[in-house]
């Protein structure tokens, strides 16, 4: 049983413990307080993990400012007098003094541009602070000041799962993400689809995606194969899977009710892909080039064995192990590279899959009691009318607005984890509405609602409503 010790934290150092325990070698005899993370608050524990992501990053931020001094002080004892010796002394310090991670993207092609960027680079250079270059083919302006690499991100899952890339597949009514089964994209894009997983968790950045407990179940290194398990991203799947390990034979027989083969069945790419489960387990999965569609039937000597009474738990193994491994394994694995490429293994250890889930995904439910709190103004105060309208009108909207509005000022409609406390949400005073009628206008960048004053609520919703309503990009007007 599960039990924790809250006061704990108190005594505890949450920059340095963590970073501490990295070092310690356990034993039969010798133990680590985080060796046993069941003890902690979730909140405790996230704290702790992001104080070892920031703690190396630390360290390879700084890195460059000794190596470029190094090379200046063997430049100045002479080790390169020449000109092309200096030049290429130059070329071999570049990777290594530059403090960040930049990556310089378009907006139409944000995941293609992150690709080409990341391949192939260098592990001390993923580990330095992002920053993003957004839009500049545009002359947008979004020089990274936070929310650009909310949008950033935003932008390239946005392409990454786009039914045409036939990389992902995104169910039409759990709205969950799952890899293609036998998809035709390299496999190594999977691995910068991860690499992008890894540098928004380094870089403390929730994302826009949706993706079942199983996924990270998997990433932890924890068994996918009860029907729980499957249960919030398959349900009918899982409900399903109960009633037939449910079934009381004496209402009849399995095999006569449920009409089961013992095969999994999943539809890629518009046509369905079957395989016995039973004669094929040790066989890779199919592409979807090579199917030859449904599985033989019709009295075919191949047909695979029908599920009974004394089969069908191993049957529900088997299925949940094809859908959530075997299906998609080459993708999978891919994928898991690139997730822990900035990520150490022993830091994802202090993690659940539901606090790894929370930290990556964030929260869809907005609070605005929480966001109103937390918010902050310039050039107005609390009281001024203006600002109360604004928060009677936002009070009325429903989740979908409510995301809008979120979306509209810091690039992202979710809730990192902490709560509103940790979304910076300022509504700055922006003049008079004037004649032309004006529109509220956002700096994502710094997460700043520009809000002029109306002569009313009702025009403040109006305008409100429209700006949200057709919003894009940076300094939107």
């Amino acid at each position: 049983m599960n039990f924790r010790v809250e006061y704990i934290t108190e005594w505890l150092d949450g920059a340095s413990i963590p970073v501490d325990w990295l070092q310690f070698t356990s034993s039969r005899k010798k133990h680590h307080l985080l060796d046993r993370p069941f003890i902690f608050q979730p909140s405790t524990l996230i704290s702790y993990f992001r104080a070892i992501n920031l703690s190396r990053m630390s360290r390879n931020h700084e890195e460059p400012s000794s190596v470029s001094e190094r090379a200046r002080r063997m430049i100045k004892d002479g080790l390169f007098p020449h000109q092309y010796q200096l030049r290429i002394m130059d070329e071999m310090t570049q990777k290594a003094t530059s403090k960040y991670l930049v990556l310089s993207v378009r907006r139409q092609h944000a995941a293609q541009d992150a690709f080409d960027q990341l391949w192939h680079r260098e592990e001390r250079e993923l580990l330095r602070p992002l920053k993003v270059h957004l839009g500049l083919d545009s002359g947008e302006e979004g020089f990274d000041l936070g929310g650009v690499q909310v949008e950033f991100f935003k932008l390239a899952f946005a392409e990454i799962f786009d039914p045409k890339y036939g990389a992902f597949k995104v169910d039409e009514r759990t709205r969950m993400a799952w890899f293609v089964p036998g998809s035709l994209v390299e496999t190594w894009k999977f691995e910068l689809v991860g690499l992008l997983f890894s540098l928004a968790l380094y870089n403390g950045l929730t994302i826009p995606v949706t993706f079942p407990l199983a996924l990270y179940r998997r990433l932890l290194g924890q068994p996918v194969e009860e029907v729980h398990h499957i249960a919030d991203g398959w349900p009918e799947y899982a409900n399903g899977l109960t009633q037939l390990l449910e079934w009381n034979e004496k209402d009849g027989a399995v095999e006569d009710i449920f009409a089961l083969e013992y095969q999994f069945t999943t539809n890629a790419f518009d046509q369905l892909i079957s395989r016995d489960m039973l004669a094929s387990r040790n066989e890779p999965w199919p592409s979807a080039a090579s199917s030859t569609g449904p599985a033989p039937s019709e009295g075919n000597p191949t047909d695979p064995p029908m599920v009974t009474n004394s089969n069908r738990s191993a049957y529900v193994g088997d299925f949940i192990r094809y859908l959530t491994d075997l299906s998609i394994a080459p993708q999978f694995d891919s994928f898991q590279r690139g997730f822990r490429a900035c990520l150490l293994p022993k830091s994802l250890d202090l993690l659940t899959p539901a606090i790894l889930q929370s930290i990556v995904e964030g929260s869809q439910e907005i609070d605005l009691a929480e966001l109103k709190r937390h918010a902050r103004y310039n050039g107005w105060d609390a009281s001024h009318r203006t600002i109360r309208d604004f928060w009677a009108v936002v009070k009325r909207y429903d989740e979908d607005m409510k995301r809008k509005l979120l979306e509209f000022v810091t690039a992202s409609d979710r809730v990192p984890v902490g709560g509103m406390k940790n979304v910076a949400f300022v509504i700055q005073k922006n003049g008079e509405e004037g004649p032309r009628g004006r529109l509220p206008t956002a700096y994502t960048c710094y997460g700043t609602l520009l809000l002029p004053e109306y002569e009313d609520r009702e025009v403040l919703r109006e305008r409100l409503e429209m700006a949200l309503e057709n919003a894009r990009g940076f300094g939107f007007q």
